[in-house]
């Protein structure tokens, strides 16, 4: 007879559904998978019907656990972890969404970010910020000096929406409106409707969450005009989120925990100690540093985030993103240049260099340190001589070269010195990106027997909260290191690496302001 002490561990990620079934040593014995079916119904539009999504949900939860060969009921608890930034608005008596899921790669407001960054009202706003820094040295008006809306925040698509759904306008006005991120709906969902909240790490993703205080910050209201009544109540990682209705799965399943992904991942990796690093090579690059209960204040756009809140206590990381990683290997598969991806590796070892071609990743423009929305990607010194495998290889270059680049950046701002970062994430799948990455940084590059940690971190916090294990210290011991990658001792290697890796620099600065003004 099975025991209770499983946890179901469900991750709502931007191109993957997973479930997990953890028993009480922290082994997988049942998962289950599904893709997320995005919309384009627009150039720059990028969407989920979030009823599909509900079925899809409940039927990867129904399957991972039919795959462990238990019942629901031998479910002690869930814990879930969601994509961020990617929201949806509701009316409020009839749970009806006014409108698809508007996901974090969505840019259809990028022109009213920028009309919005110009005003003057924002302008307005940075200077008495920045007054105000001089006067306190307070580096919440620091960081308020340097408020800049960009379109993958939820912020301006949220601004977007109530300006163009009249219908969503209307409810707004009577108000009968509610907005969530995906953590919000789901709960909101799975409870019927008994709650409307959102934890503090997926609120802090929204582009409009004050850091300083741990709430919605007030300038929203002040400067967008958003109504703050129709934002939900932030809340800690270990809230009562009570349990799922009872008619959705037979029997009532308690909620535990929510946190967003990539503070899951930070979780499952053990990066409990302040300038602990983590990289996710994921359908985007994250590189995350635990910065502890302080607030990291950058100047080239290191984003300050709220890892977790437990117990009273909260954990800060300071976050680079690159928005294309994952998503340059399915466009590889798109056009054919690559059949599957267990083929990558011995394309791009096939070859002894890229031929002298450079790739810039910039589907969705280049971020921290670059911040240029208008850079162009593209290859940069095809010839005769180029093969399929060279293009191949040059595309693994550009991601692993965008993720250094957010390492320098990083070290740069901390003042630090690094000397390990776990790694997780599909790409982080291949040796070429890690080894790469390693010979680059100088640090050693570790991966863990599972590279799928945003599934793993929100059931193993779930599982402490539900008293299946006692302390973040029995987690770390569950961690197993896969692999781990050593800076190469060849320094005239390493000397050629960096040599190739400076040309991309310089590369990149050709592609760099490529768009026009719409």
């Amino acid at each position: 007879m099975p025991s209770n002490d499983y946890v179901a561990s469900l991750d709502i990620g931007t191109t993957t559904i997973r479930c997990t079934i953890l028993n009480s040593l922290a082994q997988t014995v049942g998962s289950a998978r599904s893709t997320v079916k995005l919309i384009y119904p627009e150039p720059g539009f990028v969407e989920i019907n979030p009823d599909q999504l509900w079925e899809q949900i409940l039927e990867i939860i129904k399957n991972a656990v039919s795959d462990a060969n238990l019942d629901i009921v031998n479910i002690k608890c869930l814990g879930i972890s969601t994509q961020r930034s990617t929201f949806l608005t509701w009316d409020s008596q009839t749970g009806k969404p006014f409108h698809n899921f508007i996901t974090w790669k969505d840019i259809r407001a990028k022109n009213l970010c920028k009309e919005l960054n110009s005003s003057f009202l924002v302008k307005a706003f940075r200077c008495a910020a920045y007054s105000l820094y001089l006067v306190t040295r307070s580096n919440r008006f620091l960081i308020g000096s340097r408020l800049k809306f960009a379109a993958n925040h939820a912020t301006g698509r949220l601004l977007w929406v109530l300006q163009n759904n009249p219908v969503l306008k209307t409810a707004v006005s009577e108000h009968n409106a509610k907005f969530g991120t995906i953590d919000t709906w789901l709960l909101h969902k799975l409870t019927k409707n008994k709650l409307h909240v959102t934890d503090i790490s997926n609120a802090s993703a929204t582009g409009f969450f004050d850091p300083f205080v741990f709430e919605w910050g007030s300038w929203a209201k002040v400067i967008l005009g958003i109504p703050m009544e129709i934002l939900p109540q932030v809340v800690p990682n270990d809230y009562d989120f009570g349990s799922t209705e009872e008619k959705i799965f037979g029997v009532s399943i308690p909620i535990r925990c929510i946190m967003a992904d990539q503070s899951s991942s930070m979780f499952a990796s053990s990066c409990f100690v302040p300038d602990d690093i983590k990289l996710t090579l994921g359908t985007g690059a994250f590189l995350d540093v635990n910065t502890a209960g302080e607030i990291h204040t950058s100047v080239t756009g290191i984003y300050p985030l709220v890892a977790w809140k437990i117990k009273n206590e909260v954990t800060c990381i300071g976050e680079v993103a690159c928005n294309d990683c994952g998503s340059l290997i399915q466009w590889l598969l798109n056009i054919g240049l690559v059949t599957k991806p267990s083929d990558i590796y011995g394309m791009v070892t096939g070859v002894e260099d890229s031929d002298g071609v450079y790739f810039i990743p910039a589907f969705s423009g280049l971020g921290p340190p670059i911040n240029d929305e208008k850079a162009s990607s593209g290859f940069l010194g095809i010839k005769p001589t180029t093969t399929k495998n060279h293009l191949v290889r040059s595309v693994l270059e550009g991601i692993t070269y965008r993720a250094v680049l957010a390492f320098q950046t990083l070290k740069k701002e901390r003042n630090r010195e690094y000397y390990k970062v776990t790694v997780d994430g599909g790409v982080s799948n291949n040796d070429f990106v890690c080894q790469l990455f390693a010979d680059l940084t100088g640090i050693e590059v570790e991966r863990l027997d599972s590279t799928e940690m945003s599934v793993l971190g929100v059931g193993f916090l779930a599982g402490i909260i539900a008293g299946v294990w006692k302390t973040n210290e029995e987690i770390k011991k569950f961690n197993k290191v896969q692999k781990l990658f050593s800076p190469t001792a060849d320094h005239i290697y390493r000397k050629r690496c960096f040599e190739e890796f400076n040309k991309w620099r310089n590369a990149v600065e050709r592609f760099k302001y490529w768009y026009e003004e719409d």
